[in-house]
């Protein structure tokens, strides 16, 4: 049984019969770190001044600032909670739980997990040795189901390409010693469309021969979860001989890391924030 529902414009916060503080996302909201704080202060105030333990349901679609990112960044693993429990399926989300949990230094906690009911059972174990847990009723625990990968065998670029392609997402072009640059257009919003017809026309441009790629993802972007599956599954790891990402911002760098250690990524990627540096690097990569 929960407490009464205290909703603010991005989020709709509660406290559960365990003394477990819910936070659902609202469909569509747009968080920034006032919208972060403001729900948070009221988790904290509901959890009587004790470290909270809580559920976050992200399964909702929403989107999330820089500054929304940064105050995770600096909160998330903060004295005030016991664990963080999130609840998603999006790939986004399990990359951002992947990134604080590699981050956790023996304080408060955090997972990531695919149903309410297993979030459930893994904050309580928190409360309740392992014979006294409460049973729960409801959402069934998800099968995993074990991802089978098809290998492509392409052939390495032997000739550059002249010339530039402006795609609806980024501008294309290879230099004399043959790497490719894709710099994404600014305020671009990229989803799986727009991302397909963009790769569609880069390899009309240069042909579907591997070459070293270095991605220019400095201006701001979104991108939506099935768009970032698909350029690391069939664009990095298929096309690349060596990938280099400017960045310089932690949205970035956590792409990175999520196509590193969770989707294994075989294809070399580095993340840079000069482009000097990245030309440096893939002059060494074979």
């Amino acid at each position: 049984m929960k407490s009464t529902a205290i909703k603010t414009t991005t989020c709709v916060v509660s406290k559960d019969e365990f003394g477990i503080i819910h936070k659902t996302v609202r469909q569509n909201a747009h968080l920034d770190a006032s919208h972060i704080k403001e729900s948070d202060e009221i988790g904290f105030e509901l959890a009587g001044g004790k470290k909270a333990l809580i559920l976050y349901d992200a399964r909702p679609n929403f989107t999330l600032t820089e500054d929304g990112m940064d105050y995770l960044h600096k909160h998330l693993l903060s004295k005030r909670r016991i664990a963080s429990a999130i609840v998603s399926d999006k790939p986004g989300i399990k990359m951002l739980g992947d990134y604080f949990k590699s981050r956790q230094n023996g304080g408060a906690q955090i997972k990531v997990f695919k149903t309410m009911r297993e979030g459930m059972e893994w904050l309580l174990s928190f409360k309740y040795k392992k014979g006294d847990m409460p049973i729960l009723h409801g959402e069934a625990i998800s099968p995993k189901v074990k991802e089978k990968t098809v290998k492509k065998v392409t052939i390495v670029a032997k000739e550059p390409i002249k010339g530039v392609l402006t795609t609806c997402i980024a501008k294309v072009e290879v230099d004399k010693k043959n790497i490719a640059y894709k710099r994404v257009i600014a305020d671009t919003h990229i989803d799986l469309p727009s991302l397909k017809q963009s790769v569609k026309e880069t390899f009309g441009f240069f042909g579907t021969e591997k070459r070293k790629m270095l991605y220019d993802l400095r201006p701001y972007f979104t991108i939506t979860d099935d768009a970032l599956n698909y350029v690391i599954d069939e664009v990095m790891e298929k096309s690349g001989i060596a990938n280099a990402i400017l960045a310089k911002t932690i949205g970035v760098y956590l792409m990175a890391d999520y196509a590193v250690k969770i989707k294994k990524i075989k294809t070399p990627l580095k993340v840079f924030t000069d482009e000097a540096k990245a030309l440096r690097w893939l002059a060494t990569q074979k």
